[in-house]
């Protein structure tokens, strides 16, 4: 049986996180807050530089964010298992060391965003922007990219195994898959979308290539 969600205003979030609250799962956000356009974001913003995230880690597992604009947030360490970020504008935010298994990012704008050594096993990206995007050293088995724009998308030294729908995504062929690990499977979809680009010289895996 799924847990009721407990509705919070944008405000009251910001405010007991800045308060020292770090336990918010199973709750559920205003839809649509403009985060980074509120008055005390600025503050909020200074207050997580300064507090010690990888001790006391945010928690919203299970909870539910959707169409949140938060550009530019600094959250790493985050534990996101099963929260919904469905339509989520996070662009060049920092999520470094964060823990999004069976996230849903659908629709996310994920552009210049840092995900730098998270774990996004079974997440949901269909359809979701990471245009200039750090996923390096990410865990990425089980994510489903259909859809989803790896423009120039960083997923160096990524766990990429098992990845869904990756010849479904966009700019497959701009991404930086160098010492990833992968699969044949893969493989053959990354030098497919590769060779689809006249002239495309590049090393694809590392090592001798």
């Amino acid at each position: 049986m799924t847990k009721k969600l407990i509705f919070m205003k944008g405000q009251e979030f910001v405010q007991k996180v800045i308060s020292g609250e770090r336990d918010f799962s199973n709750i559920e956000l205003e839809q649509d807050f403009d985060l980074s356009g509120y008055e005390g974001f600025d503050e909020l913003q200074i207050y997580l530089r300064d507090a010690d995230l990888e001790e006391k880690p945010l928690i919203v597992e299970n909870s539910k964010f959707r169409q949140l604009d938060a550009d530019g947030l600094y959250l790493p360490f985050l534990k996101a298992n099963n929260a919904n970020f469905k339509h989520g504008t996070f662009m060049g935010a920092n999520f470094e060391n964060a823990q999004f298994k069976d996230v849903d990012f659908r629709y996310a704008k994920l552009a210049q965003v840092n995900m730098r050594n998270s774990n996004l096993e079974n997440s949901d990206l269909r359809q979701a922007d990471l245009y200039l995007s750090s996923l390096i050293g990410t865990v990425l088995t089980g994510a489903d990219f259909s859809g989803a724009s790896l423009q120039y998308t960083n997923m160096q030294a990524s766990d990429v195994k098992g990845i869904k729908n990756l010849g479904l995504a966009r700019f497959v062929e701009t991404t930086n898959f160098q010492f990833a690990d992968l699969t044949e499977k893969e493989k053959s979809i990354i030098r497919r979308e590769l060779w689809a680009q006249q002239g495309k010289k590049r090393r694809l895996f590392g090592g001798s290539g």
